[in-house]
Order: C-alpha cells, then sequence, then structure tokens
C-alpha cells in the first residue's frame, strides 16, 4: 500500500506547463534581439562618425604639408590615407561602419567635406539629420 502512496505523490510537468516556459524564453529572446539590432546600428555610426574625424585629420595634416594639393584631394583620398603614419589599417578606414566607401568632395570654399550615405540616412532615421559637415 505504501508504493502506490508514494507514486501517487510524485508530481510530473505537463504540457501546459512546458510550453508556457517556452513561451516565456521565446519572449526574452525576441526582446534581447530586438535591442541587439539597434546596438548594432548605434555601433556602426559610431565607427562611421570616428572614421570620418579621423579622415578628416589626416587630410587636414596633409594639406598643412602641401597647400597646392588642395584639388588632387578628392580623387587621391585613398592613397593620402594609406600613406600616412596615423593610420594602422588604411583598407578599414576607407570604408564606413556599413562596408560603403566615403565620398570625399572639396566644395569652392576649399572644405573638405566627407559623407557617407548610410550614415546620412542612419541620422535621418533618428531624426538628428547631418550633424557631422554642418
Amino acid at each position: 500500500m505504501k508504493k502506490k502512496a508514494l507514486f501517487l505523490k510524485k508530481r510530473f510537468i505537463t504540457l501546459v506547463e512546458m510550453m508556457i516556459v517556452m513561451f516565456l524564453i521565446a519572449m526574452i529572446t525576441g526582446v534581447i534581439a530586438y535591442n541587439y539590432t539597434g546596438s548594432l546600428e548605434e555601433g556602426k555610426a559610431f565607427k562611421t562618425k570616428n572614421g570620418m574625424e579621423k579622415i578628416r585629420t589626416v587630410l587636414d595634416l596633409y594639406l598643412a604639408g602641401h597647400p597646392t594639393d588642395k584639388q588632387s584631394i578628392q580623387s587621391n583620398w585613398k592613397a593620402i590615407v594609406e600613406s600616412s603614419q596615423m593610420v594602422k589599417n588604411a583598407k578599414e578606414l576607407e570604408v564606413d561602419g556599413w562596408g560603403s566607401e566615403y565620398q570625399v568632395t572639396v566644395d569652392e570654399d576649399g572644405d573638405i567635406q566627407i559623407k557617407s550615405e548610410k550614415y546620412e540616412k542612419y541620422l535621418e532615421s533618428k531624426g538628428k539629420g547631418s550633424l557631422f559637415n554642418k
């Protein structure tokens, strides 16, 4: 008789309980994945902004030593960045966080403009507009 009483007291996990636990795990995973995606975009934007600043610094330093080469910057900026001793990995610096190449131009006043289309779209989606080149 005691063997039957012990068997009846044993508790089993029901299918409903398992489904509730699985639902909670899926819900938590979804929230984490959603937050992680936003962090990736912010990281790409951060890399792009820092890359643009570094390229601008390298080009400004180059122009300080070669003031007559201002018009060749637009077509020659990659070679200038590669030859700079400030840059360890020039190939990585030539692209933004999304893997697209920067557009470097010189305007009428001789100011260097560095743009990334995907960075501009990111700023627009965040409602910030273009902060870097203003």
